[in-house]
């Protein structure tokens, strides 16, 4: 009888609090339990090893003991009557379910609070990297474009009759070598390549005169390949455009230019942008600045030159670097680490809706 009305008033308070709470006759009951909710074990002996067990407080009526009581627990020792099993309950549950509610709500704020930090920084780090990816995605959808183009002008030439192949070959190599002796010194056809050297090559900057070395041009006719030795090396560079490995050059704007010039085996106006570049110098990209070719030139602590740490060695770009990322134009690549970054501005509207997020939870608790 008083086990049915207990069941019944606890199924009240659960029902009003939505909070689950589990009624124990026997000790075998406490594996249903799980630590979900509320527990009310009655019937307990006074010496029974479970209650030693159970923290909690004594539970008090009429100067005498009559169970214990902690945050999540409700023990009656022995067979309480049923007014007095009533009125611990009443007296009691809207307490324990109320603290239970908090404790709940308090924790899921939390959770919610810490879930949300971590998620802003994966999305913005996944922001970023998409942004870039876009950025090459774009650059490679260009490039693969003007390529298709161009090696669809290339098939309508190379479809061509042998006689008008051959009677182009004649214009080319009429128009080339009238790049000899006003470009070129000589120009040379071997096997696979031509190849072409200047003379020495006098770059003006900033008021200074840097003189180079003559430079040999290959243009390999089999691969489209364009590469360039000679000139003056300083610090593995032969032009503040041209690396030492004769392959790695820094075309700048003309690149494009230069594949479909190459493709179209274009060998009089190739040669002739290839002797424009080699004359030329961009102060704000080089490879190598221009003054390294100087002997007595000085450099300024504050002008030193970066290195990338990606590409571990001199790159001569700009290159951003602070605790949060690591961005390298050049290389076009970047790391991102796990904190935030102190030189990033925190956006208003962000400090608005933390200081709003906070003032909930205060009034919430």
């Amino acid at each position: 009888m008083i086990e049915q009305q207990i069941r019944t008033l606890c199924r009240f308070y659960e029902q009003k609090w939505h909070v689950p709470i589990t009624v124990m006759t026997q000790d075998m009951d406490l594996h249903c339990w799980h630590e979900v909710g509320l527990a009310v074990r009655i019937n307990v002996a006074r010496k029974s090893s479970f209650c030693k067990n159970i923290e909690g407080n004594p539970l008090v009526m009429e100067s005498v003991v009559i169970g214990k009581i902690s945050p999540t627990w409700l023990v009656l020792y022995d067979e309480p009557r049923v007014e007095v099993a009533s009125n611990i309950l009443d007296q009691h549950l809207p307490r324990m379910c109320r603290a239970f509610r908090k404790n709940q709500r308090v924790a899921l704020i939390e959770l919610i609070q810490s879930v949300a930090a971590v998620r802003k920084k994966e999305l913005d780090r996944s922001l970023r990297d998409d942004k870039y990816e876009l950025e090459r995605l774009c650059a490679q959808v260009m490039t693969l474009s003007r390529k298709i183009e161009g090696d669809r002008e290339i098939l309508r030439m190379f479809s061509k009759m042998p006689e008008l192949i051959k009677a182009k070959a004649m214009r080319t190599f009429v128009e080339m070598m009238k790049l000899v002796p006003s470009c070129y010194s000589h120009i040379k056809v071997l096997e696979k390549s031509i190849t072409a050297e200047t003379y020495p090559i006098t770059l003006e900057h900033d008021g200074g005169k840097y003189h180079f070395d003559p430079f040999i041009v290959e243009v390999d006719i089999t691969d489209g390949e364009v590469s360039i030795c000679g000139g003056t090396p300083s610090n593995g560079f032969i032009h503040p455009h041209v690396r030492d490995d004769s392959n790695d050059i820094c075309w700048g704007n003309i690149g494009h230019l230069v594949s479909r010039l190459t493709g179209e085996l274009d060998l009089h106006g190739l040669l002739q942008l290839v002797h424009q570049f080699l004359h030329s110098y961009n102060s704000s990209d080089p490879f190598q600045k221009i003054e390294k070719w100087d002997p007595d030139w000085v450099e300024d602590d504050d002008d030193k030159d970066e290195y990338c740490s990606f590409c571990d060695s001199y790159c001569g770009h700009t290159v951003d670097d602070c605790d949060e990322c690591f961005w390298c134009e050049a290389c076009d690549s970047h790391v991102d680490y796990d904190h935030e970054c102190p030189h990033e501005d925190k956006d208003e509207t962000e400090e608005e809706a933390d200081a709003e997020l906070a003032e909930d939870t205060a009034t919430a608790g």
